[in-house]
């Protein structure tokens, strides 16, 4: 029973090892059963926190360190909680108490915070793959603002030379007229004299085409500098596109993997309950010390630590009314001196 990890485990729970001396075998293992009942949460936090911490440091020494502080925080709170709380009559009246409800309410807290890096860590892989396809979904977004504009600029680059077409069959139209008009070839729509040679009309005719062929070559300058323009615009949205995918940053911290966890829980009531059902179990095992010590019968440890406290208390009565009593006969005797010169 005196071995290193029995004095450990003691020193965990908080009890007196001079007081359970004098209890039997099974009150000792009882007590050592709550020091390890502490230990386990400080256990949980050691993990819990150095993954927190891992998510947004890269140095080993600073994630281990912040663990091993949250650590002994966990285990400082847990054990001042169970050494602290004292055993009455019953355990009805202890699980009723202020003392005990106050404790566990506190423990509470101290477990949801041990909890959720865990359950953040349990998630693990689904959370990475997660946020992995919601940079893609940031990136694809980008992509298809920017691929419509572009398909909108190569849509007016295609729709420029359209209305070369109107011109085009406009000339091919002068063209035949003036080769029917020299050839004397009467059209059904009246647009040749029948005459052969080259009369007035014809001049008149030839003149007209020589219009369109003008108009036709200033259409297709404006049109190239309207490609050009446009050829422009999309170069400008290519480069602003690579400009804002490479401004996008992913950050794979703490916070990033709460969200990330919060879309999963959205998304599949599968992954919810589990989440809840895992930070209401680590509530449990950090609750479990002050929970298990409420419930357990009242023993030789509690009656012999009530009777050292009563018995200290009467002392320091006891001596409170010695010196009230020698100070009161101080007074008297002071009185009588000075009536009595």
């Amino acid at each position: 029973m005196k071995t290193i990890l029995y004095r450990f485990l003691i020193l965990c729970a908080g009890s007196d090892e001079d007081i359970l001396k004098k209890c039997s075998r099974s009150e000792h293992i009882k007590h050592a059963g709550f020091g390890a009942l502490v230990l386990v949460p400080a256990t949980l936090g050691l993990f819990s926190m150095t993954y927190a911490i891992s998510t947004f440091v890269e140095n080993p020494f600073l994630y281990i360190l912040a663990g091993l502080t949250w650590a002994a925080i966990v285990f400082i709170f847990d054990r001042f909680i169970i050494s602290t709380f004292r055993k009455k009559d019953s355990i009805a009246k202890d699980i009723r108490s202020l003392t005990f409800l106050s404790r566990i309410v506190f423990s509470t807290f101290v477990g949801i915070a041990v909890a959720h890096p865990l359950v953040l860590l349990y998630f693990h892989d689904s959370i990475g793959v997660n946020m992995d396809e919601t940079a893609h979904a940031k990136t694809d977004s980008i992509e298809n603002v920017f691929q419509f504009e572009k398909q909108n600029l190569q849509l007016k680059i295609d729709a420029i030379d359209r209305n070369l077409e109107g011109i085009s069959d406009t000339i091919h139209t002068q063209e035949r007229i003036l080769h029917d008009e020299i050839k004397g070839v009467v059209r059904g729509d009246d647009r040749t004299t029948g005459k052969a040679g080259e009369g007035p009309t014809f001049k008149y005719d030839t003149a007209y085409l020589g219009r369109l062929y003008y108009a036709l070559a200033q259409t297709k300058l404006s049109n190239e500098r309207k490609k050009a323009n446009y050829s422009n615009e999309i170069v400008q949205l290519d480069s602003v596109r690579k400009s804002k995918i490479n401004r996008l940053t992913f950050s794979r911290d703490y916070l990033e993997r709460e969200k990330a966890l919060s879309r999963l829980s959205e998304s599949n009531s599968i992954i919810k309950v589990t989440t809840w059902f895992l930070i209401i179990f680590f509530i449990l095992v950090d609750i479990l010390p002050v929970t298990w010590k409420g419930l357990t019968n009242k023993g030789p440890y509690d009656e012999y630590l009530n009777e050292i406290e009563f018995r200290i208390k009467n002392e320091v009565q006891e001596k409170m009314i010695d010196s009230e009593t020698k100070l009161a006969i101080h007074k008297r005797n002071r009185a009588q001196d000075l009536q009595n010169p």
